[in-house]
């Protein structure tokens, strides 16, 4: 197998209904770590720490729920102008945002009931919606979108503005596709799809990910992949201790390395000096 994918539903699950600074939480994270470190040590017992890559990550964060008399909830039905009478269609029974569909002509009497309505509800007509929530482009999205609207039956949530500290998940990588060692800057996760997808070698699909994002924390100690019948590439058995950008560094020692194996010595793109042999002679 080149992929195996695993999905932990915890502590996930533990922080929406305890609370993510519960202690049931963190026993949890405890008891996930724990599991994290069997796969590590098995990969170690069985002699793939060398060609095997492991990156763990979440697709989001988490945050408390204020509600019972901790904060001003927001009733929609206790707003004044507002009706779901005007509605054709709504969506707001769980989670921190919600979406409207007036009826036709209902729009503006809506929108504007809603708007301003309460301190804590934010309300936007679908083009308006900030450009880093990606609301705007999508079929499904409704006309009107209510953020931040807390009907709420856990006491932790997600969902919130992703520029929100608590909304942001990890990223951890290990294995010979990794730089050891390295703390990078943040980075959105759609960037780790195309990451992965270089990492396996194969053409990613469209997606809104780039890997000029995650390049930087790329290493190749020693792979050889076919690429044409005429070429193949192998970068060098060099450990990366002696830079933290290019595993084939100093370029002498791989000039050296390359040389005893007769292969032509050139640049590869991600600053990973990259052996070219010419197959089939000539």
């Amino acid at each position: 197998m080149d992929f195996v994918s695993f999905y932990f539903g915890e502590p996930d699950g533990t922080g929406h209904r305890y609370g993510p600074d519960s202690n049931e939480r963190r026993e949890m994270v405890k008891q996930v770590d724990r599991t994290v470190g069997y796969i590590r040590q098995s990969a170690e017992r069985h002699g793939l720490t060398h060609r095997l890559n492991i990156i763990i990550t979440a697709d989001h964060g988490m945050t408390t729920v204020y509600r019972n008399g901790l904060v001003e909830e927001i009733t929609l039905s206790k707003i004044p102008g507002f009706s779901f009478g005007d509605l054709s269609f709504h969506l707001v029974d769980y989670g921190p945002s919600g979406m409207l569909l007036p009826k036709p002509g209902r729009l503006e009497a809506v929108y504007n009931a809603l708007k301003g309505a309460h301190p804590h509800l934010h309300v936007y007509k679908k083009e308006d919606m900030p450009e880093h929530l990606r609301f705007t482009k999508n079929d499904r999205i409704l006309p009107i979108i209510l953020w931040y609207f807390p009907v709420q039956f856990n006491k932790g949530e997600h969902g919130y503005d992703n520029q929100a500290m608590d909304m942001k998940p990890f990223f951890r990588a290990v294995g010979p596709a990794f730089h050891k060692n390295l703390k990078v800057g943040p980075f959105e996760t759609v960037n780790i799809y195309p990451l992965m997808c270089h990492i396996l070698g194969i053409e990613p699909e469209v997606n809104d990910g780039h890997l000029d994002a995650t390049k930087h924390i790329v290493c190749y100690p020693c792979m050889f992949v076919p690429v044409n019948l005429h070429y193949a590439f192998i970068s060098c058995h060099l450990p990366s201790l002696f830079t933290s950008h290019c595993c084939c560094n100093p370029p002498s020692m791989h000039t050296v390395a390359c040389q005893l194996h007769g292969f032509l010595l050139e640049p590869h793109p991600l600053c990973v000096c990259v052996c070219v042999q010419r197959k089939g002679g000539g």
